[in-house]
């Protein structure tokens, strides 16, 4: 199996679904995260690279709150849905990234990481195109998410291109590529079997046990 034509062709395959779904960027872990996101940059106007684009949605708001935002995606698909959405935005598998070193000020990498056969090249190349001191926030999906079903098939010895990574691996890459975490959040299921905010709470210092809870978990750092 070809990892990166594949993992090409099934995006490619979920561009139109996921173009027609905007509502994940205004209500749901997605906008959870991304309000993170402003939260932790705090500041309009900074040349922002969105990894992972997709559709572009997600580019779309980032300019609308008033930042320099730059969309990059493997699926040609998925880009042709982010320049209708008159973004810039351009086709890479990320490895390396189409831009110059210390071009970006912040990065925004949700739920994008994954789906590279060898993810610490792509934390690399992050770390290459921020400036010194520039910022990011990379997102992965909790350890209960429904997208994990996804790589279960591994264990059968199947081939798949999820590579899904702990809240804890992602946290241990970054830190390795020269990253330090100034911040972390977690977007947390609304549904009735979701956890209860009181056992969220209980485990506000022990984010490992608390990102095991979570739909999606986010770390807010900065390169050093």
């Amino acid at each position: 199996m070809n990892w990166t034509e594949t993992s090409i062709r099934l995006a490619d395959a979920q561009a139109q679904k996921w173009d027609e779904n905007n509502e994940l960027w205004k209500q749901g872990p997605r906008a959870e995260m991304l309000q993170f996101f402003f939260e932790f940059t705090a500041a309009p106007g900074l040349k922002v690279l969105d990894l992972g684009c997709g559709p572009g949605e997600s580019t779309r708001l980032m300019m609308e709150c008033g930042y320099k935002a730059v969309g990059v995606d493997q699926s040609p698909k998925m880009i042709e849905a982010a320049l209708k959405r008159e973004v810039e935005a351009h086709v890479s598998d990320s490895d390396p990234l189409p831009f110059d070193d210390g071009e970006f000020d912040a990065i925004f990498a949700c739920t994008s990481l994954e789906w590279s056969e060898q993810p610490h090249k792509i934390v690399k190349e992050m770390a290459r195109v921020l400036k010194p001191g520039g910022l990011a926030v990379a997102v992965t999906p909790g350890p209960s998410a429904a997208p994990r079903w996804a790589a279960y098939r591994r264990l059968y010895g199947e081939p798949v291109v999820h590579n899904l990574m702990m809240p804890w691996e992602l946290h241990k890459l970054m830190e390795e590529h020269g990253f330090a975490c100034k911040d972390m959040r977690g977007a947390y299921s609304r549904e009735a079997n979701g956890p209860d905010e009181r056992a969220i709470a209980l485990l506000q210092n022990h984010w490992i046990h608390q990102a095991s809870l979570s739909s999606f978990w986010a770390f807010g750092m900065i390169k050093q």
